[in-house]
Parts: structure tokens; sequence; C-alpha cells
């Protein structure tokens, strides 16, 4: 009996103080007035009889009636509940998938669902929410998208065309409120745009966001017509333009969604949303444009001559960002300025606008790219290893900038970490970085200050001064080194840690040169002993290189796997060679510029040239990056593995460029030079614009080795890239790596290798094996046997094989 009355409409309860902490007053004056309603409803009938405390009225016999009737209107992946109230419940749970997505299923079942609900006396208004914990609708089915693709232009458009139709119609009718957990991405968040009214929840994975631009494509469920209509062009472009996400208080100031509250009471905050529309006592009011952000709106809508400057700024920013390498960010700008400039915002005009551009945009080679990028680290964040043990703590050795990164992803994860270094001072300075790295988020409202608190207590400081660190370690499941780069210092380390840790521990070395066998050659258990090399910045780059010797047990290279997706990272497994996968690519790169830098006018052309191609740096700002005498200290240990395909450069002119003490950015004499900080004030308004320029004393230390040469870009780029590309066949040929995919997910997430093309071996297939091997040998024939195609590339284009 107590549970016949709704939750929401008690009075004074917990659940709506919790739930109203982040709504309007519109919201919590209809609270209130239907709470007072649903008081008078309940309680007159009570203080007559004890009998009839708690009689059925009229219309809860009608609200029976219409749950049977709409029993036949439930599918499988979406069941549909009816409250006394009127308010329609549609239970998202899309069959046999973990998350939600718009595709096939979708279209087929939904709008039937919506259409029998509007029909429906019974039902006074509808609010949507997913069964699924944690996910609200992830975004559209891309592999049956891609897959649709296939069949042309017009095939791609329907598609969108018939989601726009859709939208449309859920936008009218009754009213509808999206009730919003977890991830709501892409026509995921098309969808609660065509709703009423949105309210999300405060999870900590609760964001909204349109990231198909990462896809290479553009919104197609009517996002850049809604969105700009909805927060203006000015604050639509950041979304559209970026994949920007953001959490529920950011989408709520951003006025994306109407009310917050905490995930405990999301559906019923949406509920009562649902009957205030429906009762008319919720006035939705999401502010109109204010002050100089109206003023530049309605000069946008109204003037080219302001909508041509804004649009101009914005795609100067797109072409700096991309070099114009990435077709949708151009495209969208110029829908979202056609339709802003022609009023076309959700007109049939606009939609139109915007469903024809992403069907041009689904079938262009860089949105294919882009998409593989997507499928392959999907695939990656499966761990293809059975039996991992499971991993609560975890020790690391080594506070330097390596370590701390590592302690760092791991208790932001969950984990507990001993972090242990040789002295105070060094322990503190690697505590002092994680603890800013938390500051930072919390100033920047990414996390809040006690769960700040809570992932850093779980962060345990230790030194060798300090008598009782073994007994911290004897916790640990996995330890993982991050010494120095010495194999005595590392032999030291697993001699050490074997001895004051349990027998079973996994003892993991993040070398980034030396053999994981020759450091596992001094352990009783050689079977625990495993590489997991990390980039650096740990906290930034994704990709883990996963390395086991011969004799490292199958569980301890799948518990390894398995810690690096807890840590968030994207891991590949690698043979234990030189350099492992991708300095293995890397060094052949390296080697090649450095034999076109003494060649020539002015290096700093590589870097453009190469920038130009599509990585994020050029070569010498790579190596002034993570320092020169790390590049050239990769350079000679890969020599007599690599043999001739590390034969280029000139050995005597790296020698005299170290000579000269060029050692990187950071220790202030690298490759090039940097411009100083510029003055503030007036000074530096007027003061001459800094640019990078070759370092005089490198060019100085080159010039006895230089032979003058010209070369155009695009022979640079063929050059420095054909190197890297044509190692990665190598090391599929040769077993380093397992598969292609993990090749291009590692050069993409590992060095930058350009994302649009999908990864090296996706390039190949795209430019053709056979005119690929064709190149090669040209460059052979021209530079030298450096050159020389891999036999598997040859064996291919003989055969006519692809590696997709």
């Amino acid at each position: 009996i107590a549970l016949s009355i709704p939750l929401s409409t008690t009075p004074r309860s917990f659940s709506s103080n919790i739930m109203l902490r982040r709504s309007g007053p519109a919201l919590r004056n209809a609270t209130r007035a239907l709470s007072r309603a649903a008081l008078r409803q309940y309680t007159r009938p009570a203080l007559a009889s004890r009998v009839s405390a708690f009689p059925i009225r009229q219309n809860q016999f009608a609200g029976i009636r219409a749950m049977s009737s709409l029993a036949d209107i439930s599918t499988e992946s979406y069941k549909v509940e009816l409250k006394p109230s009127g308010v329609a419940i549609v239970r998202m749970d899309l069959a046999n998938s973990p998350v939600n997505l718009i595709g096939d299923t979708f279209m087929n079942e939904l709008p039937p669902v919506v259409r029998a609900l509007e029909a429906n006396s019974s039902v006074k208004s509808i609010v949507f929410i997913s069964a699924k914990k944690g996910n609200f609708i992830a975004g559209a089915d891309i592999q049956a998208f891609t897959d649709k693709a296939k069949e042309g232009k017009d095939a791609v458009k329907e598609i969108s065309a018939q989601l726009q139709a859709f939208l449309n119609e859920l936008e009218g009718g009754k009213p509808k409120v999206a009730a919003i957990d977890g991830s709501c991405l892409g026509g995921g968040a098309e969808f609660p745009l065509a709703c009423h009214y949105r309210v999300a929840s405060e999870s900590p994975g609760t964001v909204m966001g349109f990231p198909e631009v990462m896809l290479g494509i553009l919104p197609g469920g009517g996002g850049t017509n809604r969105l700009p209509k909805l927060i203006g062009v000015q604050n639509a472009l950041p979304f559209l333009l970026q994949g920007a996400q953001k959490k529920a208080k950011q989408a709520k100031s951003s006025k994306i969604v109407d009310a917050t509250c905490d995930v405990n009471q999301l559906e019923t905050a949406a509920v009562m949303a649902a009957e205030g529309l429906a009762a008319g006592t919720l006035k939705v009011k999401r502010g109109e444009f204010k002050g100089m952000y109206k003023m530049i709106e309605d000069a946008i809508v109204n003037y080219s001559f302001a909508r041509d400057y804004v649009f101009k700024t914005a795609t100067q920013q797109v072409m700096k960002a991309s070099g114009g390498l990435y077709p949708a960010p151009l495209k969208i700008l110029e829908i979202v300025k056609k339709n802003a400039g022609g009023k076309k915002f959700c007109t049939t005009a606009g939609y139109d606008l915007e469903a024809d551009g992403f069907a041009d945009l689904a079938l262009t080679p860089e949105s294919a790219g882009l998409k593989a990028v997507f499928f392959g680290q999907t695939a990656l964040k499966k761990n293809p290893f059975k039996n991992p043990k499971p991993v609560k703590q975890i020790g690391v050795l080594g506070a330097g900038l390596m370590g701390a990164g590592i302690a760092e992803v791991s208790i932001n994860k969950g984990l507990i970490v001993a972090l242990k270094d040789l002295n105070p001072k060094g322990l503190q300075v690697g505590e002092k970085n994680i603890a800013a790295s938390f500051d930072k988020k919390v100033k920047k409202k990414k996390m809040s200050v006690f769960d700040a608190n809570v992932t850093k207590s779980r962060l345990i400081g230790l030194t060798n001064e300090d008598a009782f660190w073994p007994k911290h370690f004897k916790n640990c499941d996995v330890v993982i080194e991050a010494v120095f780069e010495d194999l005595g210092v590392k032999h030291k380390v697993i001699t050490e840690m074997e001895a004051n840790c349990r027998e079973d521990v996994i003892i993991a070395t993040n070398t980034s040169s030396l053999p994981v066998a020759s450091i596992a050659s001094v352990a009783k258990r050689p079977e625990n002993i495993v590489g997991m090399h990390y980039f650096s910045p740990v906290t930034a780059m994704q990709l883990l290189e996963v390395i086991p010797h011969e004799g490292t047990s199958d569980e301890v290279t799948a518990t390894a796997v398995q810690l690096g997706l807890k840590q968030g990272k994207l891991p590949i497994v690698v043979k234990d060679v030189p350099g492992f996968f991708v300095n293995r690519c890397l060094g052949p790169y390296i080697d090649e510029s450095m034999v076109l830098a003494m060649e020539v006018e002015n290096y700093l052309q590589l870097d453009k040239a190469i920038k130009a191609f599509g990585f994020p740096i050029g070569p010498m700002a790579l190596a002034d990056e993570v320092g020169v005498e790390v590049a050239f200290h990769l350079h000679e240990n890969l020599r007599s593995d690599l043999q001739e395909r590390m034969s280029g450069a000139n050995i005597a002119g790296m020698e005299a460029i170290k000579g000269a003490g060029i050692k990187g950015k950071r220790f202030g004499s690298g490759f090039l030079s940097y411009p100083g900080k510029a003055p503030g004030g007036i000074t530096g308004m007027f003061a001459a614009k800094q640019s990078i320029k070759p370092n005089p004393v490198a060019v100085n230390a080159m010039k006895p080795f230089m032979k003058p040469a010209k070369y155009d870009d695009e022979e640079i780029q063929a050059r420095i890239s054909a190197r890297f590309v044509n190692e990665a066949a190598f090391c599929l040929q040769d077993g380093v790596i397992r598969n292609a995919v993990d090749g291009d997910m590692a050069s993409i997430f590992g060095v930058g290798f350009p994302p649009f093309t999908g990864g090296p071996f996706r390039y190949m297939d795209r430019v053709g094996i056979q005119k690929y091997v064709d190149n090669l040998n040209r460059l052979a024939d021209k530079y030298g046997p450096r050159f020389k195609p891999a036999p598997i590339l040859v064996d291919m284009a003989a055969s006519g094989k692809k590696f997709y």
C-alpha cells in the first residue's frame, strides 16, 4: 500500500530535496504543487475510514486498463511502463548489446513505440531512460553505418534523412523527457535534443557530446541544426568541431540539459518533470541570449560581414590545427554558416544540407581511416589472453616522471599503489607532481575535492630508508620498475623484489631499449618477468607495449595486458627484440631524417613537410622533445640488428652533433632555437613576433658533413614515411607484432602516425600494395638498399593481397 504512493509525490521527501538541488525554480514550484495535491488526495480518505485509507481511484482503474493496452507496445529492446499520472516510461535496453546504439533496431522498433504512445489517450507525457547502467545511448552503430556506406551516397544520405525525420516527429506531440545517465554521444546526444526536457545524472560517467568529427563525419540527426539554434553558433562550434564532451554540470551550464540530479533520483526527477510539462506547471525557461553574446549572434545571422569574419576566423583555427587534412570540420563550418545566413536552422532546407554533407563525408578516405581507428581501439580494449590474475595493489619503483606517471594513472583507476624511491627527496618530487595533477583537475572542475582526496589516499609513499617498505610490497600483485635504464641497476631491482615480495608477484620492467630476456636472466622465477613499456607522458599517452620474453608465462602476459586495460591504456603484445615495435619503426625514420638534415638547405623543411603529411610533429622537433641523446642512442641500439636498414645516416656527423652539446629542448640546446616568453603589456603588443629557427650551433656542427641537394616536400615525405612504413611491414613479417591492427594502432597512438590514414598498413592498402612496392624500389634505386621493400610486401603485391 505504501508503495502505491509515487515517491515523486511524497511531500518533503529526501529524494525530492536531492533531485531539486540543481533544478530551476520552475521545476521546484511544480514539484511542490504536485506534492501538495498528492498529500490532499491521499490523506483525506484516510481520515474518513481506515478500511478505505488508500482506495483505488477511478483514474487508477483507467491506468490499469491502459497498462494492459500498452503491453503490446513494448518491444524486445524498448519496454513501456505507464505511471498512474499518465507518464509513460520507455526503458531502452538494446538486445544483445552492452550499450544502446542508434541502428536498425532503434529505427525499426522505437518509432512505432513512440507513435503508439502518442495515439494513446491515457499517456500524457513520455520519459526515455536507459535500462543499461552507465549508458544512455553511446551513439550510432558504426559497423552498420560503415557497411551501408558501401552502397553509395544515396544510401548514406537516406540514413541521415530517416533519423532526422524520426527526431522531428519526436520533437512534436506530447511532452518528452530524456533521463540521461552515462555516455550520451553522437546520435545519442542528438536524440535528447529533440526532447522537450533533459535531466542528466551527476555520475562521473555521464557525458554529452558530438564526437562525429573524430570519425571524419558530422552529426547527421539534426545536430548541426538544433545545437546552434539551442545554444548559439558561438557555443555550438566547439562542440561540433572538437568533439568536446561535457559532464552533467558542464552540460547544464552550456544549456544542453535543463537539470541535473543524483543518479539514484534520475527516474524520479524525469517523471516529475514529465508530469509538470503535461500539467503546464513546469515552464521550460532556458533563457534568451543576452548582452554581447546576443549582439554577436544577431550579427552572425543578419549581417554577412560579421558572419564572414566569424567563420573566417574559425576556418583559420581549423586549418592551423589540422593542416587541412581533415575535411569534416571544414564541411561543418560550411553547413553551419549557410544555415545561419539563410536562417535555415531546423528547416527542411537546413536538414537537407546536413544530410548531404553527412553523406559526402562518410565516403571520404579520411573517414574510412578514422573509423578504422575507432574499430582498432575497440579491439585493443579486449584482452586476447585468458585467465589473468586479479590485481588490487601494485608497487612502482622510481618516483621520476615515468614512475610517478604510472602511479598516477593507477590510483586514478582505483588501484592501491606503493611508490618507492631511493630517498625522501626523490619521493617528494614524485608525490608533488601527482598531487599537482589532481589539484589541476579540481581547479578545472573535472574532479571534486572529495574524489581527488580519496584518489590520492590510495598512494603509499616509501623510500629505501623506511625499514617497513617490504611489508607494503608483500601486498603487491605486480611490481613495475621505472628505474635508470642500466642493466646492472635493473638486475639489482629484480633480485631485491624477489627477496622481499611474494613468490607469485609479477615484476614488470618499463625498459625502452634493454632486452627483457637479459633483465630476466638473474631472476629466480623468470616466468614472472615481463616488459611493460609505457610512453611519456604516461598520463597522456594511451599506448602500452607488453613484452613477454621467451620464458614469460601466459598468465603473466594476460595479467600485464589486463593491468594495462585497467590503467586506461591500449596494450599491444610485442616480441622481445631491439626497439620492440614502435621504436624499431622509429629508428629508420630517425635515420632518414638525419640523412636529409645534412642534405637540405634548411632542416626546418623536414618538419614542415612531415607535418603536412599528417604527423603532429616533425623529426627535428621530435628529437628535441624526446632528447637528442635518447634518439641517437636508439639509432645506435638498432644498427647492429637492422644493419643495412639503418645504414643511411652519417655516424661521424651524428657524433659531431653530440660533441657540440646538442641535447634537446629541455636542456636549452636542441636542433631548433625556440622563442622565449613574449614580454607582457604594451611592450609585448609591439614586440616583433619570434619564430622557431635552426640552432646555429647544430648547423655549424653539421657543416663538414653536408651534401647539399634540393628536394620538394613530397619527396621528403616519401623518403621519411617509407622508412617507418617499410619497417612496420618487416615487424609484421617477423612476428614482432601479432597483426596489422596492432601495428596500426601502435603507430598512431605511439608516435602519431597520421590518424586519417588508419595507420601504416591501412595506408599501404589505400595506396595499393603493388604501387607502394614500386615506390620503395624507386627509392632504393635512387638512394640505396635501405629502401628495399620487405619480402612480405613483394609477396602480397605478386598475389594481389591486402592487409584488410
